[in-house]
């Protein structure tokens, strides 16, 4: 700790004694009322969305990037409503306000609501993000799978420069214990981008390769999609060009590849007790390594404003490929799958689209402005999820889904903003025949018909705001979302050759969202924001544990998810901030031999509360140290199963966590640029949430010890 103390006040101490020509290394956040978002489809300033959102501006980007590398890492520090990472390559646990949320990357779909992947995250690197918006609360804006919220991860923009320009970026990193030369990571980030008569151009691309990942108490930790020896490449090409002044068009393409080559093997762990680990050792020789092995993303739109009279048009054409690894299990009599033998479980899927909006504007009369945005969205979605050795587990399912839509904001007086509209999704789902895979050689072959379920919701939503007063500004609103979850995990347990004809139940989980909410902002010096939310859904979405085959299944019970939400950001001087968030709420349903809703939803679901804190001092204008707090509460209010003596997934008891992590940059002038993060400052030994509730031995591993990470950027 004491090298780490030198290291602060040094650093501190350099942004005070040098006084070249101040350079501002970081653009301050805008202030509420100018802060824009386009994650409802429709251009507009946060204080109008009805809605509780989170911009993570690049500020944000650049300080947390320095701490957590990891996208789901980083999210879950900086977003009140998200669980926070499991440390983990899956994004499993990561509700967002207990419900799974739809992620965008420029508007393409990256959840799998066919057969969930757990890599929504995990499927673009931070470098290539310019900005990531977070609209809570249910929305069936974009469709299928966004019953907790929409994140819509907005690439890099071309900056408005010359013919030629870009940035190098190099970084290290290191945990404090370091063992045998494993603990060390490197990255190299590297873009070029520019503008010549109407073309813009933009080419990016990262390296990154992390260190064995070692806890706060020098123990490797378990390599089990872990985040140490973790390889990782992304290259993302963006080119525009803009016809005249009301048209132009664009394309881009982002390839993504992790994967984990980690000389550690999973050792020990008993729940409650100690960690597992990761000690040296071989692998099966069948087992490949575990991460995703690609994800490719890319779009072409074409917009032209004043189309016709006081109307813009947008087209986008869109396409997304991955594939993700597994781990590998090996054959365990006690709850025996793939026909009685060892496997690793790949998922691939791929999506082709088409979304069309029009955006009309209407003076409807002195006091009254009006927004119509109206089109329709077409999407091919497939999913299946094949074993390595080439035995089908979940068959190729394909979903078509089109859906028209038509939205409405309207502004009165020039303070109050109504907003309502509807969607109508049909969908139709293809099933092919395909032949069970057993649990056990023993178990007779079936071949399962196929099927086709059809699909057909109308979501509609609507909203007020009133922004005459800034330091008040309330909004009232109710959205509904819904989603077709995890329809492979159902279609996988198909054990008769007649289990999916007329037998799936085809209503799609759909969540009723009621919320209340402001924003406020006071001078300079306070921006302070909050809502109240409730959301049911007579069609859970909840996994659970079946204790016959020891798998998870989709539990339909009936749900109810009430909680609040704050954040607040001071500005006492020029060179002070200090801010902090709190979140909590609560999730019950209503099982089957139940009248009332009183049974907690388990922990993989509803999350403890969860608070921030933190304090950015710039010491001159071209440094800032950044020092965050966060806590994640404690709850233990499940029992152990008296069958097993054990707790069921997901209900393990959950202690509090307390972690400091500290950011900090220099620049030395407009082209060159130092940063530093330190994740668990404190080299605090803990377990991580996810590992707590879900209480099985495999997964019972501690979050990362004492993590620095530096780099050096230099701006062309």
């Amino acid at each position: 700790m004491k090298k780490i103390a030198i290291f602060a006040m040094s650093f501190s101490a350099i942004g005070y004694a040098q006084q070249p020509k101040a350079y501002n290394i970081e653009k301050d956040t805008l202030g509420l009322e100018e802060v824009v978002i386009t994650a409802n489809r429709i251009v507009e300033k946060k204080t109008n969305a009805v809605a509780n959102v989170t911009v993570i501006d690049q500020k944000q980007l650049k300080e947390f990037i320095q701490i957590a590398p990891d996208l789901s890492q980083l999210i879950g520090m900086v977003e009140p409503a998200l669980a926070l990472s499991s440390n983990t390559t899956n994004n499993r646990y990561q509700t967002l306000r207990g419900r799974s949320m739809l992620v965008l990357i420029d508007g393409i779909p990256q959840s799998s609501p066919l057969r969930e992947n757990s890599i929504r995250l995990r499927t673009i690197d931070p470098s290539a993000i310019e900005r990531i918006e977070i609209v809570k609360g249910a929305s069936a804006i974009y469709g299928n799978g966004s019953v907790g919220g929409v994140m819509n991860i907005v690439t890099k923009k071309v900056p408005e420069s010359g013919v030629i320009g870009g940035q190098t970026t190099i970084g290290a990193s290191a945990h404090e214990s370091i063992k045998e030369d494993e603990g060390f990571g490197y990255d190299l980030k590297q873009q070029f981008y520019g503008n010549y008569k109407g073309f813009s151009y933009l080419v990016a691309g990262a390296l990154g390769q992390t260190g064995t990942a070692i806890d706060g108490e020098g123990l490797y930790i378990s390599p089990r999609y872990g985040l140490g020896n973790i390889r990782s490449y992304n290259g993302m090409v963006k080119l525009g060009y803009k016809i005249d002044e009301n048209s132009q068009i664009e394309g881009m393409y982002n390839y993504f590849q992790s994967i984990q080559n980690s000389p550690l093997v999973a050792s020990g762990g008993q729940y409650g007790i100690s960690p597992r680990i990761g000690v040296f050792g071989s692998r099966n020789p069948e087992e490949k390594p575990d991460g995703t092995y690609y994800a490719h993303n890319a779009y072409l739109k074409a917009t032209s404003n004043n189309i016709f009279s006081n109307t813009d048009l947008e087209i986008v054409a869109l396409t997304q490929h991955y594939k993700l690894m597994a781990d590998y299990r090996r054959h365990n009599p006690r709850a025996p799958r793939w026909r009685s033998t060892s496997g690793q479980a790949t998922i691939i899927g791929e999506k082709y689209g088409i979304r069309a909006q029009l955006t009309s504007k209407f003076l409807l009369g002195k006091n009254i402005f009006a927004y119509l945005l109206y089109g329709a969205d077409a999407l091919i979605d497939k999913t299946g999820q094949p074993l390595v050795d080439g035995r089908v587990w979940v068959p190729m399912l394909t979903a078509y889904n089109s859906a028209p839509f038509l939205q409405a904001k309207v502004t009165l007086y020039n303070y109050w903003t109504l907003k309502a509209g509807a969607r109508y999704d049909y969908i139709n789902v293809s099933i092919p025949t395909f032949e069970a895979l057993r649990n056990r050689n023993t178990d007779p072959v079936t071949i399962v018909a196929g099927d086709n379920l059809y699909y057909k919701n109308l979501s509609p939503n609507v909203g007020l705001s009133y922004n005459q007063y800034k330091y008040f500004q309330p909004f009232v609103s109710y959205s509904q979302g819904f989603s077709i979850y995890d329809l492979g995990r159902t279609v996988r347990e198909a054990t008769s050759a007649d289990a999916l004809k007329g037998k799936i139940n085809t209503d799609p989980v759909v969540v009723d969202n009621y919320e209340a909410g402001f924003y406020s902002q006071i001078g300079k010096y306070l921006d302070l924001s909050g809502s109240y939310f409730y959301t049911t859904s007579e069609l859970g979405s909840e996994l659970e544990m079946d204790r016959a085959t020891h798998f998870w299944v989709v539990s339909k019970d009936p749900q109810r998810i009430y909680g609040f939400e704050v954040a607040l950001d001071v500005h006492p001087t020029h060179w002070l901030t200090l801010g902090g968030s709190y979140i909590s709420y609560e999730g019950k349903k209503k099982p089957k031999t139940s009248n009332s809703f009183d049974t907690y939803m388990n922990s993989s679901s509803i999350s403890p509360a969860k608070a921030t804190i933190y304090a950015n001092v710039k010491p001159t204008k071209n440094s800032f140290v950044r020092l965050n707090y966060l806590h994640s509460g404690e709850r233990d209010r499940f029992l152990v199963d008296p069958a097993t003596g054990k707790y069921n997934e997901g209900q393990g008891a959950i202690r509090s966590i307390d972690l400091f992590s500290l950011s900090a940059g220099y620049a030395f002038n407009k082209n060159l640029s130092l940063g530093l993060g330190i994740e668990n400052l404190m080299d605090k030994v803990y377990y991580t949430v996810a590992s707590m509730h879900v209480a099985r031995d495999v997964e019972y591993a501690r979050g990362n010890g004492r993590y620095f990470n530096l780099s050096l950027t230099y701006r062309y």
